[in-house]
């Protein structure tokens, strides 16, 4: 019986070739987007979840509240994990790693042009890989990490390094000062992990490093520590008895103004600084939306092909065949019509996938493509496609009733006609909502790049610098000066929109304590980015003999409650206020201006901020420079100065640029799914006017014969279709209308929504419409009239 019904649907499909490609190939492309979503929501949600105890995991996070202002540090200091697994009976064990904010140079002594910067670079406690499960490829877990200066080091790492022989008892000089002996090999961390790695190393090495001894003592210090917890504690109490260590070791007088948090591993990765956050929640709306299009493209097509097979329903009843019979007919034909267009789009989705997640900047795993929950819901989403896509025609096809349509009645009753404009008005609702979506959000991208920041970002090169270079800071940066298409250059702390210091400050006004967002500059900062001054300082050099001055913004006036004029006051007592600069925006446009303290430091000498910690050397670069051999110059003069930090650059448009990568890649993909939903609604759309036309040949005949024009004729066939799109727009409008204003809420800065936007996708979509059905209205109305009469 199956076979019959399967050899029915495939002659029924060959026969009809138009209307089976639109439906094939509109599902097809439909379900390839959805599968692609799919993926992509499976791999976020599936963070950190392959660790063998992941559930019981928890990283140890430090707030500290100074005034109304939270500070959250992902960070513990070195001492709490042990004190805490003493005194804490439901803490089984505990993890601590370290990470450097600042690359370090790695180089192999037996090749030395081996030298690269490294981000990835672990101190961590003997326990890491029993701790988390990575797997080793070569070493034993309990032992890579239980001598000082071993190492545990990634594939990637083995690869680069060393080749094909065996790193294990080779050796790597780290920033040219200790040697470290591999003692394994660690698999890559998976893509889905939020602890990532290229070297581990083992924490018992920092305390015969000098530049870490001082942290092992700190209790503020940055040690990333995890808890295993017994299944049966409750995190809030064991917070509160972390807490209480404290205030054991202070004799009873614990900070009030601190207290530890307990996160899930398992939900790190949508924390509080999580970039795919504002679009994690789009795309699976996305997706449902996309399927439905291509689920009621289908429908549609079904619903307006039924009269054609309605002869063959009442000749099937009436010669003894069940309405259950003619269902499972009709259902199965639809799910050969699913089941090919599944084949077909899982084919586009591999062959999508690799651009699709080099968008969204993701290296996901080949392995997860194939995991089995990502089979698992492929299959679900197999069946309830099918389920979707048949029930429906095989319900209202089996639903005729024999008299009706042996005797042709079956015209009158308009069969299916509402439900297909329904379908039309639906299709072409959720292509103007998301063309709306998708002009609104290009708008306010392009109002990031273009609007005012306050700060002149063109052709300016910043080039960070260790502390040994920066001991040297003057010469260095006077000799970068002198490349003849070097207009000015400057020194500061940190990059420009890479984040900035904060500073304690008690107000004025009370002895409330706040945080200061602080940058440390040189003189020549202010004016190399042309910041502009609300009250500029007394003289013009700045510091006047003074090491060290203070510019603030104008939103610091209001943040320190300075009364009157700011010029001369002190911050901390330790600061005079030297000028006020108009507000500039320094870090990114989803947040307001926040107040700011420029610290204005001179001197490269041993005792300056920069021979302490580094910093950046900021180049202004003449327009329509050679940029490439610029470059090079200046790669030339910072080795010169800096033999331990391989020359690295940024540019600081670059840089700004880039805190908007998640919107920017949103606009991508939002831009192309907008594109795949417009042809999916088209599809479906040239396939119901072919339909119509094919159904109203004879009329059109008869009109013809008695003088219509091929004008008129292409009116009366377009006009319905029309009104059901101006429909659409009309629904469509406000919807995406209150969804844009709820996704705006995101930035602080932020475009009006403006009436041209509507207007711009009402008009592209009734041109799209427009040129669809002409293209199928004026081929029939051109036809010969009397190829559809000779049979009346």
């Amino acid at each position: 019986m199956i076979k019959n019904y399967l050899k029915i649907a495939w002659r029924n499909l060959v026969r009809s070739k138009v209307y089976s490609s639109i439906n094939i190939v509109g599902l097809s492309l439909g379900l390839a987007a959805c599968m692609l979503i799919v993926l992509y929501i499976g791999h976020e949600y599936s963070y950190d979840k392959f660790h063998e105890n992941a559930d019981n995991i928890y990283l140890g996070e430090t707030e500290i509240t100074f005034g109304k202002d939270p500070i959250y540090m992902p960070y513990m200091g070195y001492s709490k994990g042990p004190e805490s697994k003493q005194e804490i009976p439901s803490i089984e064990d505990y993890l601590r790693y370290k990470k450097n904010f600042e690359n370090v140079t790695i180089q192999n002594p037996e090749s030395p042009e081996l030298k690269f910067s490294e981000d990835n670079f672990l101190f961590a406690d003997s326990n890491f890989f029993d701790f988390f499960t990575f797997p080793l490829v070569q070493g034993n877990n309990g032992h890579v990490l239980k001598a000082p200066f071993s190492v545990v080091i990634s594939q990637n790492i083995a690869e680069r390094y060393f080749g094909g022989q065996n790193p294990i008892g080779k050796t790597f000089l780290y920033n040219d000062q200790y040697i470290f002996t591999v003692t394994g090999i660690a698999q890559n961390a998976p893509s889905n992990s939020s602890i990532d790695f290229d070297f581990v190393a083992s924490i018992s090495s920092m305390a015969s490093m000098e530049e870490y001894k001082e942290s092992l003592n700190n209790d503020y210090s940055d040690f990333t520590t995890y808890f295993s917890l017994d299944k049966s504690a409750d995190p809030a109490l064991v917070e509160g008895a972390i807490l209480n260590i404290d205030s054991q070791k202070t004799g009873g007088e614990g900070d009030v103004n601190k207290k530890y948090l307990l996160r899930p591993l398992t939900s790190l990765h949508f924390g509080r600084d999580f970039a795919n956050s504002r679009y994690i929640k789009i795309f699976p709306l996305v997706a449902i939306l996309i399927l439905l299009l291509a689920l009621v493209n289908y429908a549609s097509l079904s619903t307006a092909r039924s009269t054609t097979r309605s002869k063959e329903v009442g000749v099937r009843k009436v010669l003894g065949a069940h309405r259950k019979a003619i269902a499972l007919q009709f259902f199965f034909e639809s799910a050969l019509y699913t089941v090919i267009s599944f084949v077909l789009g899982y084919f586009l989705c591999l062959t999508a996938q690799p651009f699709f997640f080099g968008l969204l900047d993701i290296q996901m795993d080949n392995s997860f493509l194939y995991a089995p929950q990502m089979l698992v819901s492929l299959v679900v989403l197999l069946i309830l496609t099918i389920l979707l896509a048949a029930t429906y025609p095989a319900i209202l096809l089996s639903a005729y009733r024999p008299m009706v349509v042996l005797h042709g009645k079956l015209s009158a009753q308009n069969s299916g006609a509402s439900i297909r404009k329904f379908f039309t008005v639906f299709q072409f609702g959720i292509s103007i909502i998301l063309i709306i979506c998708a002009i609104v959000i290009d708008r306010q991208m392009y109002f990031f790049r273009h609007v005012d920041t306050g700060v002149d970002r063109e052709n300016i090169v910043m080039l960070p610098f260790s502390a040994a270079a920066g001991k040297h800071v003057e010469p260095f940066k006077q000799e970068i000066q002198t490349i003849p298409e070097v207009l000015q250059s400057s020194i500061a702390i940190l990059p420009l929109y890479k984040g900035h210091n904060m500073m304690g400050v008690k107000s004025n006004t009370d002895d409330e304590m706040i945080f200061l967002p602080t940058l440390t500059v040189d003189e020549n900062f202010i004016s190399m980015l042309n910041l502009k001054w609300e009250t500029p300082p007394i003289d013009s050099l700045l510091l006047n003999g003074r090491k060290t001055v203070a510019i603030i913004n104008k939103m610091a006036i209001e943040k320190l409650n300075l009364e009157g004029n700011p010029i001369n006051q002190k911050i901390n007592g330790q600061y005079e206020i030297n000028g006020v600069l108009k507000d500039f925006v320094y870090t990114s446009l989803h947040h307001k201006i926040n107040a700011l303290c420029l610290l204005v430091s001179k001197g490269g000498d041993e005792s300056s901020p920069w021979a302490e910690y580094g910093g950046v050397v900021y180049a202004k670069i003449a327009p329509k420079s050679n940029i490439p051999s610029i470059l090079q110059q200046m790669k030339a003069v910072y080795e010169k100065y800096d033999a331990e930090k391989p020359f690295e650059y940024h540019f600081l448009n670059e840089t700004f640029d880039a805190q908007y990568k998640a919107e920017d890649r949103l606009t991508m993909i939002f831009s192309a799914f907008t594109g795949l939903a417009i042809l999916i609604a088209v599809m479906g759309l040239f396939g119901l006017a072919t339909f119509i036309a094919l159904q109203r040949r004879k009329e059109i005949g008869i009109r013809k014969v008695l003088g219509a024009s091929v004008k008129s004729v292409t009116a009366l066939l377009s006009i319905d279709f029309l009104k059901l799109v101006i429909v659409a727009i009309i629904i469509a409008s406000p919807v995406a209308y209150w969804s844009m204003t709820q996704w705006l809420q995101n930035f602080a800065y932020r475009i009006s929504i403006s009436w041209w936007m509507f207007v711009i996708a009402a008009i592209g979509t009734l041109l799209i419409a427009l040129f669809t059905i002409s293209f199928q209205s004026i081929k029939t109305a051109t036809a010969n009239p009397v190829k559809s009469l000779r049979t009346e």
